[in-house]
């Protein structure tokens, strides 16, 4: 039986490639002993192609996956700079009312400056540590499967090449 990638996904919302051997039945499982060399290249023929499908398919899941972690990254960075933003209003605000006022005003604006900072900073870090995990923007898993698949193609056409 042809064994088929395809994704799980685990209680973290992490995607992980299983083998998966009862979504479709293969034609050319090995167990064939009185079948032609046409007939067993015609099947892994037709394997082959079917694996390529479900590949792309595995590809596609997994960049889904990935674009969703990078979309979360960007908006605690988006996030991370509105606050900055805010903190660099309140620091302006803070420097004009301490020119106009000697100190309890803008003592108090400069501690809301500072925290606003504080807290923009922390934003901007966790978000580009979510980006960072996120890429690059390549199908790691499926690209292995895909290497593994290919090795498996390769022995098999050498199998039947000594047994034919």
């Amino acid at each position: 039986m042809l064994l088929l990638a395809r994704m799980k996904w685990t209680p973290a919302g992490q995607s992980r490639a299983m083998v998966d051997s009862q979504d479709v039945p293969a034609s050319g499982d090995g167990r064939r002993p009185n079948a032609s060399v046409p007939e067993l290249v015609r099947s892994l023929l037709s394997d082959a192609s079917l694996l390529v499908r479900k590949e792309a398919e595995l590809a596609t899941i997994e960049m889904k996956a990935k674009a969703r972690k990078v979309g979360v990254g960007a908006a605690l960075v988006g996030s991370g700079a509105v606050i900055a933003f805010l903190a660099l209003a309140t620091l302006v605000a803070c420097a004009v009312i301490a020119l106009a006022i000697v100190l309890p005003t803008w003592a108090a604006a400069l501690i809301v400056g500072v925290l606003l900072l504080a807290i923009a900073a922390v934003l901007v870090l966790v978000g580009r540590a979510r980006v960072r995990t996120a890429t690059p923007l390549v199908p790691r898993e499926t690209i292995d499967v895909a290497k593994e698949d290919i090795g498996w193609l390769r022995e098999e056409t050498e199998r039947l090449k000594t047994s034919g």
